[in-house]
């Protein structure tokens, strides 16, 4: 299946499409796993900050989570403040490798999971986001390797 394929199941998601890129992107590929594993996904106001998903889960248990995306296989998410637990509960991290102009593979995709605290944590142990509190980020090097695909971690 294509990522073309993955978003025409998705209709709400799709008319973002061309609005987020990378970023809807990275939503798109987290919410077709979500649903996959019996969880109800619906995107929340773009303009909401640090919560991209409002997610249902199969208890019935609602949560928010943010999702950050890059193209890159060795990816750097643009977390511009530390990440805050009272507006999502999850943090996923997509590396979607992609040319520029080119969408990606989701076979190819890597999605990391982080509670907000977990997030918090990288994002407070970086020297960069210490002395640029309102322009950091998250790099692949910092997350922990068992947070990939670390679906868990997630209410249920």
């Amino acid at each position: 299946m294509d990522i073309v394929e993955v978003a025409r199941r998705h209709g709400p998601f799709l008319e973002r499409l061309i609005a987020k890129s990378t970023g809807f992107i990275g939503e798109l590929l987290v919410a077709d796993a979500l649903t996959e594993r019996g969880y109800r996904v619906v995107p929340t106001n773009n303009n909401a900050r640090q919560a991209d998903l409002s997610i249902t889960a199969p208890s019935g248990l609602t949560f928010r989570a943010e999702v950050k995306a890059d193209r890159a296989t060795r990816p750097t998410w643009f977390v511009r403040s530390c990440p805050d637990a009272s507006a999502s509960s999850v943090w996923f991290l997509v590396s979607a490798p992609r040319l520029p102009a080119a969408l990606p593979d989701p076979a190819a995709a890597q999605v990391f999971v982080l509670t907000a605290e977990e997030a918090c944590a990288i994002w407070q142990a970086s020297e960069w986001n210490r002395r640029n509190p309102t322009n950091g980020d998250i790099r692949r090097w910092q997350v922990p390797d068992d947070a990939l695909n670390a679906w868990d971690k997630l209410p249920r």
